[in-house]
């Protein structure tokens, strides 16, 4: 009796160990299939979720790189006039943010695209919110602060240099007044040999 009682037990927790492994798997399987689902659906590329997709070329992806491509390569004053001709709207604060990501882009420039950023995240669907924080925003960042380091660095510089340069001329003051010291005591000394003579 004990041993069929104890074998009852043993096969039914086998059997929950099972089910324990079978939930494992559905719920593993549930998790990939969410996974997938956020990969950028057809309108995953818009820039904005809540435009229709047609309008102004929201959700195509290539527009905008090739927007992007094709305006980095001018000049900041080129691309500064193409940013002040812009309005306020959605779309043509995304084209200012993409003419501030290119070479030759002021400190402060730069530091405004990425208030503009900032303002259009909330507004992206979250696959093009990952595409701009990859591409866009954290590039961005690390330059920013590249260029911080820099000016700091500089200033630093700058101040040791002015140190630097009021030590030396302290030096050559102390060097002309030593030198008047030894000319002094020089004719001093011709002096006392001429009235000993």
């Amino acid at each position: 009796m004990n041993k069929s009682r104890l074998g009852i037990i043993l096969l039914s927790l086998s059997l929950s160990g099972c089910e324990l492994v079978n939930r494992y798997k559905i719920v593993e399987v549930q998790q990939e299939s969410q996974e997938v689902s956020e990969k950028p659906s057809a309108n995953g590329f818009c820039v904005v979720t809540e435009e229709d997709p047609l309008l102004d070329n929201n959700c195509d992806l290539s527009y905008w790189l090739s927007f992007w491509i094709d305006n980095n390569n001018r000049s900041w004053v080129q691309r500064k006039n193409a940013i002040a001709m812009l309005g306020d709207g959605t779309f043509d604060k995304f084209r200012k943010i993409l003419l501030s990501q290119g070479k030759g882009t002021p400190f402060q420039d730069r530091l405004r695209a990425q208030t503009w950023l900032d303002e259009l995240m909330p507004l992206v669907s979250p696959w093009m919110k990952s595409f701009l924080k990859v591409l866009v925003y954290q590039p961005s960042q690390e330059m920013l602060e590249f260029e911080s380091a820099l000016t700091i660095l500089s200033r630093v510089n700058g101040n040791q240099s002015a140190e630097l340069e009021e030590q030396l001329q302290q030096i050559r003051e102390q060097q002309q007044q030593i030198e008047q010291l030894l000319k002094i005591e020089a004719s001093m000394m011709e002096k006392r040999e001429g009235i000993n003579q």
